[in-house]
Protein backbone atom coordinates (compact mmCIF):
# COMPACT_ATOMS: atom_id res chain seq x y z
CA UNK A 1 0.00 0.00 0.00
CA UNK A 2 2.96 2.71 0.55
CA UNK A 3 3.92 2.61 -3.12
CA UNK A 4 0.22 3.16 -4.06
CA UNK A 5 0.22 6.01 -1.99
CA UNK A 6 3.55 7.47 -3.19
CA UNK A 7 2.65 6.83 -7.03
CA UNK A 8 -1.05 8.39 -5.95
CA UNK A 9 0.66 11.48 -4.16
CA UNK A 10 3.19 11.88 -7.62
CA UNK A 11 -0.23 11.66 -9.81
CA UNK A 12 -1.91 14.13 -8.11
CA UNK A 13 1.15 16.41 -8.21
CA UNK A 14 1.36 15.92 -11.71
CA UNK A 15 -2.50 16.56 -12.32
CA UNK A 16 -1.95 19.89 -10.49
CA UNK A 17 1.23 21.17 -11.54
CA UNK A 18 0.43 22.08 -15.54
CA UNK A 19 0.50 25.06 -17.27
CA UNK A 20 0.16 28.15 -15.26
CA UNK A 21 2.16 26.22 -12.10
CA UNK A 22 5.39 26.86 -14.69
CA UNK A 23 4.62 30.49 -15.02
CA UNK A 24 2.66 32.06 -12.47
CA UNK A 25 5.79 31.21 -9.42
CA UNK A 26 8.20 32.67 -11.66
CA UNK A 27 6.50 35.90 -12.08
CA UNK A 28 5.97 36.20 -8.65
CA UNK A 29 9.29 36.19 -8.11
CA UNK A 30 10.03 38.61 -10.09
CA UNK A 31 7.66 40.77 -8.32
CA UNK A 32 8.64 40.48 -4.84
CA UNK A 33 12.08 39.58 -4.92
CA UNK A 34 13.60 39.57 -1.50
CA UNK A 35 10.27 39.25 -0.09
CA UNK A 36 9.74 36.38 -1.77
CA UNK A 37 8.81 34.09 0.76
CA UNK A 38 5.16 35.99 1.14
CA UNK A 39 4.74 35.39 -2.03
CA UNK A 40 5.37 32.35 -1.26
CA UNK A 41 2.54 32.30 1.33
CA UNK A 42 0.58 33.55 -0.93
CA UNK A 43 0.23 31.08 -3.88
CA UNK A 44 0.78 28.71 -0.93
CA UNK A 45 -3.16 29.39 0.14
CA UNK A 46 -4.66 30.19 -3.44
CA UNK A 47 -2.41 27.54 -4.89
CA UNK A 48 -2.48 24.50 -2.46
CA UNK A 49 -4.16 24.83 0.59
CA UNK A 50 -7.51 26.15 -1.18
CA UNK A 51 -7.63 23.47 -4.05
CA UNK A 52 -6.90 20.39 -1.43
CA UNK A 53 -9.40 22.04 0.45
CA UNK A 54 -11.70 21.39 -2.97
CA UNK A 55 -10.79 18.12 -3.11
CA UNK A 56 -11.96 17.24 0.44
CA UNK A 57 -15.00 19.10 0.07
CA UNK A 58 -16.06 17.00 -2.04
CA UNK A 59 -15.20 13.96 -0.47
CA UNK A 60 -17.61 14.77 2.33
CA UNK A 61 -20.34 14.79 -0.32
CA UNK A 62 -19.33 10.93 -0.90
CA UNK A 63 -16.88 12.04 -3.74
CA UNK A 64 -20.12 13.77 -6.16
CA UNK A 65 -19.41 17.37 -7.32
CA UNK A 66 -22.37 17.18 -8.26
CA UNK A 67 -23.90 16.41 -4.90
CA UNK A 68 -21.29 19.02 -3.50
CA UNK A 69 -22.78 21.83 -6.38
CA UNK A 70 -26.69 20.69 -6.16
CA UNK A 71 -26.55 22.67 -2.82
CA UNK A 72 -26.45 26.05 -4.66
CA UNK A 73 -29.80 25.28 -6.11
CA UNK A 74 -31.63 26.92 -9.42
CA UNK A 75 -30.10 23.98 -11.40
CA UNK A 76 -26.38 24.38 -10.42
CA UNK A 77 -25.84 20.95 -10.19
CA UNK A 78 -25.30 21.34 -14.26
CA UNK A 79 -24.30 24.84 -15.03
CA UNK A 80 -21.75 25.21 -12.17
CA UNK A 81 -19.18 22.84 -13.42
CA UNK A 82 -20.57 22.97 -16.72
CA UNK A 83 -19.03 26.74 -16.43
CA UNK A 84 -16.35 25.88 -14.31
CA UNK A 85 -15.10 22.26 -16.57
CA UNK A 86 -15.69 24.59 -19.68
CA UNK A 87 -12.91 27.15 -18.25
CA UNK A 88 -10.53 24.52 -17.05
CA UNK A 89 -11.05 22.27 -20.41
CA UNK A 90 -11.31 23.55 -23.94
CA UNK A 91 -11.37 26.89 -23.07
CA UNK A 92 -9.08 27.34 -20.90
CA UNK A 93 -6.08 25.44 -19.26
CA UNK A 94 -6.26 23.00 -21.80
CA UNK A 95 -4.97 25.19 -24.41
CA UNK A 96 -2.71 27.11 -21.92
CA UNK A 97 -0.99 23.93 -21.29
CA UNK A 98 -0.22 24.01 -25.02
CA UNK A 99 1.07 27.48 -25.12
CA UNK A 100 2.56 26.68 -22.28
CA UNK A 101 4.41 23.52 -23.28
CA UNK A 102 5.34 25.24 -27.00
CA UNK A 103 7.43 27.99 -24.96
CA UNK A 104 9.63 24.98 -23.95
CA UNK A 105 9.68 23.56 -27.35
CA UNK A 106 10.32 26.84 -28.93
CA UNK A 107 13.76 26.69 -27.89
CA UNK A 108 14.32 23.59 -29.15
CA UNK A 109 12.87 24.11 -32.14
CA UNK A 110 12.70 28.27 -32.96
CA UNK A 111 10.87 27.71 -36.51
CA UNK A 112 8.24 25.31 -35.09
CA UNK A 113 4.76 26.82 -35.68
CA UNK A 114 2.44 27.32 -33.11
CA UNK A 115 -0.42 25.59 -34.74
CA UNK A 116 1.93 22.05 -35.89
CA UNK A 117 2.92 21.78 -31.68
CA UNK A 118 -0.76 22.24 -30.85
CA UNK A 119 -1.95 19.52 -33.46
CA UNK A 120 0.71 17.15 -31.98
CA UNK A 121 0.43 17.94 -28.62
CA UNK A 122 -3.35 17.52 -28.21
CA UNK A 123 -3.33 14.58 -30.75
CA UNK A 124 -1.58 12.98 -28.00
CA UNK A 125 -3.93 14.43 -25.57
CA UNK A 126 -6.56 12.85 -26.98
CA UNK A 127 -4.97 9.54 -27.69
CA UNK A 128 -4.19 8.73 -23.94
CA UNK A 129 -7.30 10.56 -22.80
CA UNK A 130 -9.23 7.23 -24.20
CA UNK A 131 -7.93 4.87 -21.42
CA UNK A 132 -8.80 7.25 -18.43
CA UNK A 133 -9.32 4.04 -16.49
CA UNK A 134 -4.97 3.72 -17.08
CA UNK A 135 -5.01 7.34 -16.72
CA UNK A 136 -3.64 8.14 -12.95
CA UNK A 137 -1.34 5.09 -13.48
CA UNK A 138 -0.06 6.74 -16.70
CA UNK A 139 0.83 9.99 -14.81
CA UNK A 140 1.76 8.58 -11.43
CA UNK A 141 4.70 6.13 -13.13
CA UNK A 142 5.70 7.35 -15.76
CA UNK A 143 4.96 10.99 -16.66
CA UNK A 144 5.58 12.41 -12.90
CA UNK A 145 9.11 10.53 -12.75
CA UNK A 146 10.40 12.44 -15.98
CA UNK A 147 8.90 15.93 -14.77
CA UNK A 148 9.64 16.03 -11.46
CA UNK A 149 13.61 14.13 -11.62
CA UNK A 150 14.22 17.50 -14.57
CA UNK A 151 12.68 20.32 -12.77
CA UNK A 152 14.36 19.26 -9.62
CA UNK A 153 17.67 19.12 -11.92
CA UNK A 154 17.03 22.09 -12.93
CA UNK A 155 16.07 24.23 -9.58
CA UNK A 156 18.78 22.66 -7.81
CA UNK A 157 21.40 23.93 -10.05
CA UNK A 158 19.60 26.81 -10.71
CA UNK A 159 19.69 28.25 -7.24
CA UNK A 160 23.44 26.99 -6.36
CA UNK A 161 24.43 29.52 -8.99
CA UNK A 162 21.81 31.93 -8.49
CA UNK A 163 23.06 35.61 -8.36
CA UNK A 164 22.42 38.38 -5.27
CA UNK A 165 18.90 39.04 -4.75
CA UNK A 166 18.10 42.46 -4.86
CA UNK A 167 16.11 44.24 -2.13
CA UNK A 168 13.33 46.31 -2.48
CA UNK A 169 11.14 48.08 -0.37
CA UNK A 170 7.44 46.36 -1.25
CA UNK A 171 5.13 46.13 1.84
CA UNK A 172 4.76 42.50 3.10
CA UNK A 173 1.45 42.30 2.25
CA UNK A 174 1.45 43.17 -1.36
CA UNK A 175 4.19 40.48 -1.55
CA UNK A 176 1.65 38.10 -0.42
CA UNK A 177 -1.20 39.43 -1.92
CA UNK A 178 0.88 38.88 -5.19
CA UNK A 179 1.08 35.60 -4.63
CA UNK A 180 -2.89 35.15 -3.47
CA UNK A 181 -3.69 36.46 -7.10
CA UNK A 182 -1.26 34.62 -9.11
CA UNK A 183 -2.50 31.40 -6.95
CA UNK A 184 -5.90 31.43 -7.92
CA UNK A 185 -4.67 32.53 -11.76
CA UNK A 186 -3.36 28.88 -11.84
CA UNK A 187 -7.30 27.91 -10.92
CA UNK A 188 -6.71 24.46 -9.38
CA UNK A 189 -9.19 25.18 -6.67
CA UNK A 190 -11.47 24.54 -9.77
CA UNK A 191 -10.10 21.81 -10.83
CA UNK A 192 -9.72 19.87 -7.01
CA UNK A 193 -13.54 19.48 -7.58
CA UNK A 194 -13.35 17.17 -10.12
CA UNK A 195 -9.85 15.92 -9.43
CA UNK A 196 -11.58 14.59 -6.41
CA UNK A 197 -13.87 12.26 -7.82
CA UNK A 198 -10.68 10.70 -9.55
CA UNK A 199 -8.86 10.16 -6.95
CA UNK A 200 -11.03 8.94 -4.81
CA UNK A 201 -12.76 6.65 -7.55
CA UNK A 202 -9.34 5.24 -8.29
CA UNK A 203 -8.65 4.47 -4.78
CA UNK A 204 -11.60 2.40 -4.08
CA UNK A 205 -10.67 0.61 -7.45
CA UNK A 206 -7.44 -0.44 -6.33
CA UNK A 207 -8.36 -1.11 -2.30
CA UNK A 208 -9.39 -4.47 -1.45
CA UNK A 209 -13.02 -5.57 -1.26
CA UNK A 210 -14.26 -4.47 2.23
CA UNK A 211 -12.11 -1.48 2.92
CA UNK A 212 -13.72 1.13 5.37
CA UNK A 213 -14.40 5.07 4.39
CA UNK A 214 -11.79 5.12 6.97
CA UNK A 215 -8.91 3.59 5.70
CA UNK A 216 -9.73 5.06 1.86
CA UNK A 217 -9.85 8.54 3.78
CA UNK A 218 -6.44 8.15 5.37
CA UNK A 219 -4.94 7.02 2.09
CA UNK A 220 -6.27 9.77 0.09
CA UNK A 221 -5.03 12.06 2.77
CA UNK A 222 -1.61 10.22 3.14
CA UNK A 223 -1.30 10.96 -0.41
CA UNK A 224 -2.61 14.34 -0.71
CA UNK A 225 0.23 15.83 1.26
CA UNK A 226 2.49 13.69 -0.90
CA UNK A 227 1.11 15.45 -3.48
CA UNK A 228 0.75 19.06 -1.65
CA UNK A 229 4.51 18.86 -0.16
CA UNK A 230 5.93 18.46 -3.88
CA UNK A 231 3.96 21.42 -5.26
CA UNK A 232 5.42 23.37 -2.80
CA UNK A 233 8.61 22.62 -2.80
CA UNK A 234 8.54 22.88 -6.54
CA UNK A 235 6.53 26.18 -5.63
CA UNK A 236 9.47 27.63 -3.56
CA UNK A 237 12.19 26.69 -6.46
CA UNK A 238 10.38 28.75 -9.12
CA UNK A 239 9.29 31.88 -7.20
CA UNK A 240 13.38 31.80 -5.84
CA UNK A 241 14.53 31.82 -9.22
CA UNK A 242 12.15 34.50 -10.24
CA UNK A 243 13.51 36.63 -7.65
CA UNK A 244 17.09 36.16 -8.37
CA UNK A 245 17.12 35.70 -12.11
CA UNK A 246 14.75 39.35 -12.50
CA UNK A 247 17.21 41.10 -14.91
CA UNK A 248 17.79 38.43 -17.26
CA UNK A 249 13.69 37.61 -17.74
CA UNK A 250 13.59 41.82 -18.26
CA UNK A 251 10.96 41.15 -21.34
CA UNK A 252 11.48 38.20 -21.64
CA UNK A 253 7.54 36.04 -22.61
CA UNK A 254 6.01 34.47 -19.44
CA UNK A 255 5.99 31.15 -21.00
CA UNK A 256 9.95 31.18 -22.21
CA UNK A 257 10.91 32.35 -18.40
CA UNK A 258 12.04 29.01 -17.85
CA UNK A 259 13.87 27.95 -20.59
CA UNK A 260 15.38 31.46 -20.64
CA UNK A 261 16.85 30.55 -17.24
CA UNK A 262 17.65 26.96 -18.12
CA UNK A 263 19.43 27.97 -21.36
CA UNK A 264 21.67 30.42 -19.40
CA UNK A 265 23.00 28.31 -16.83
CA UNK A 266 23.56 24.72 -19.12
CA UNK A 267 24.05 26.43 -22.54
CA UNK A 268 21.47 25.90 -26.07
CA UNK A 269 22.36 21.94 -25.38
CA UNK A 270 19.92 22.44 -22.17
CA UNK A 271 16.90 22.93 -24.62
CA UNK A 272 15.59 19.19 -24.84
CA UNK A 273 15.70 18.81 -21.51
CA UNK A 274 13.65 21.67 -20.42
CA UNK A 275 11.44 20.95 -23.88
CA UNK A 276 10.68 17.77 -22.23
CA UNK A 277 10.00 18.57 -18.71
CA UNK A 278 7.37 21.34 -19.82
CA UNK A 279 5.86 19.48 -22.48
CA UNK A 280 5.31 16.28 -19.72
CA UNK A 281 3.80 18.69 -17.12
CA UNK A 282 1.72 20.38 -19.15
CA UNK A 283 0.76 16.96 -20.95
CA UNK A 284 -0.37 15.35 -17.60
CA UNK A 285 -2.47 18.21 -16.64
CA UNK A 286 -3.87 18.51 -20.25
CA UNK A 287 -5.17 15.04 -20.56
CA UNK A 288 -6.92 14.77 -16.99
CA UNK A 289 -8.74 17.80 -17.48
CA UNK A 290 -9.76 17.14 -21.32
CA UNK A 291 -11.27 13.77 -20.23
CA UNK A 292 -13.03 15.52 -17.74
CA UNK A 293 -14.65 18.13 -19.59
CA UNK A 294 -15.57 15.43 -22.01
CA UNK A 295 -16.80 13.32 -19.72
CA UNK A 296 -19.09 15.57 -18.09
CA UNK A 297 -20.46 17.15 -21.42
CA UNK A 298 -21.50 13.05 -22.55
CA UNK A 299 -23.17 12.48 -19.04
CA UNK A 300 -25.47 15.98 -19.59
CA UNK A 301 -26.12 13.88 -23.09
CA UNK A 302 -26.57 11.09 -20.94
CA UNK A 303 -23.87 9.10 -23.30
CA UNK A 304 -26.10 9.78 -26.35
CA UNK A 305 -22.04 10.53 -28.32
CA UNK A 306 -20.02 8.17 -27.90
CA UNK A 307 -16.73 9.24 -26.11
CA UNK A 308 -14.17 9.12 -29.41
CA UNK A 309 -16.58 12.03 -30.47
CA UNK A 310 -16.53 14.14 -27.85
CA UNK A 311 -13.23 14.04 -26.76
CA UNK A 312 -12.62 14.73 -30.71
CA UNK A 313 -15.04 17.92 -29.91
CA UNK A 314 -13.86 18.86 -26.69
CA UNK A 315 -9.94 18.56 -28.68
CA UNK A 316 -10.61 20.76 -31.75
CA UNK A 317 -11.97 23.77 -29.61
CA UNK A 318 -8.78 23.71 -26.88
CA UNK A 319 -6.91 23.64 -30.53
CA UNK A 320 -8.76 26.62 -31.53
CA UNK A 321 -8.51 28.16 -28.51
CA UNK A 322 -4.49 27.66 -27.96
CA UNK A 323 -4.19 29.86 -31.27
CA UNK A 324 -4.53 32.88 -29.09
CA UNK A 325 -1.50 32.07 -26.91
CA UNK A 326 -1.12 32.32 -23.21
CA UNK A 327 -1.64 36.15 -23.23
CA UNK A 328 -4.74 35.82 -24.89
CA UNK A 329 -6.08 33.45 -23.46
CA UNK A 330 -5.15 34.75 -20.26
CA UNK A 331 -6.92 38.01 -21.10
CA UNK A 332 -10.11 36.30 -21.23
CA UNK A 333 -10.33 33.98 -18.45
CA UNK A 334 -8.92 37.06 -16.06
CA UNK A 335 -12.26 38.69 -16.11
CA UNK A 336 -14.45 35.51 -15.38
CA UNK A 337 -12.14 34.27 -12.93
CA UNK A 338 -12.33 38.05 -10.75
CA UNK A 339 -16.55 37.21 -11.17
CA UNK A 340 -16.56 33.58 -10.18
CA UNK A 341 -13.86 32.76 -7.73
CA UNK A 342 -14.75 34.58 -4.46
CA UNK A 343 -17.95 33.04 -4.23
CA UNK A 344 -16.72 29.95 -4.97
CA UNK A 345 -13.91 30.11 -2.23
CA UNK A 346 -16.42 31.08 0.55
CA UNK A 347 -18.74 28.37 -0.69
CA UNK A 348 -16.39 25.85 -0.53
CA UNK A 349 -14.73 26.56 2.68
CA UNK A 350 -18.03 26.50 4.12
CA UNK A 351 -19.11 23.16 2.76
CA UNK A 352 -15.91 21.48 4.29
CA UNK A 353 -16.95 22.45 7.62
CA UNK A 354 -20.86 22.00 7.20
CA UNK A 355 -21.15 19.57 4.44
CA UNK A 356 -25.28 19.66 4.64
CA UNK A 357 -27.82 21.95 3.26
CA UNK A 358 -27.85 25.53 4.67
CA UNK A 359 -29.38 28.57 3.28
CA UNK A 360 -26.35 30.52 4.09
CA UNK A 361 -24.02 28.64 1.48
CA UNK A 362 -26.29 29.93 -1.09
CA UNK A 363 -26.70 33.40 0.16
CA UNK A 364 -22.99 34.17 0.54
CA UNK A 365 -22.60 32.46 -2.88
CA UNK A 366 -24.79 34.50 -4.94
CA UNK A 367 -24.35 37.83 -2.98
CA UNK A 368 -20.53 37.66 -3.29
CA UNK A 369 -20.89 36.93 -7.13
CA UNK A 370 -23.12 39.45 -7.67
CA UNK A 371 -21.36 42.12 -5.79
CA UNK A 372 -18.35 40.78 -8.31
CA UNK A 373 -20.22 41.24 -11.05
CA UNK A 374 -21.25 44.86 -10.54
CA UNK A 375 -17.72 45.65 -9.43
CA UNK A 376 -16.55 44.57 -13.00
CA UNK A 377 -18.91 47.16 -14.57
CA UNK A 378 -18.45 50.12 -11.81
Amino acid sequence: MHTNIFVLGFAIFAMFFGSGNLVFPLQIGQETNSLWVFGFLGIFTSGILLPFAGVFAVKRYKGSYQAFFDELGFGSRILVPLVILALLGSFGVVPRCVTVAYGGVNTLFPALPLWVFSTFFLAICFLVGLKDSRMLSILGKYITPVKLSSLTAIIIYAIYHAPSMAHINVPMLNATKCGLIQGYQTMDLFAGFFFSTLIFKHIEQNCAPGTSDKDIFWISAKSSVIGASVIALAYAGLIYLGATYKDLLHNIPATHALPEITRHLFGTASTGVIAIMMWTSCLATAVALNTLFADFLRMIVKDRVSKTVMLSLTTGVAFSMSLLDFSGITAILVPILNVIYPGIILFTLFSLVHPKPHQGKRIIFYSVTAIMIIRMFF
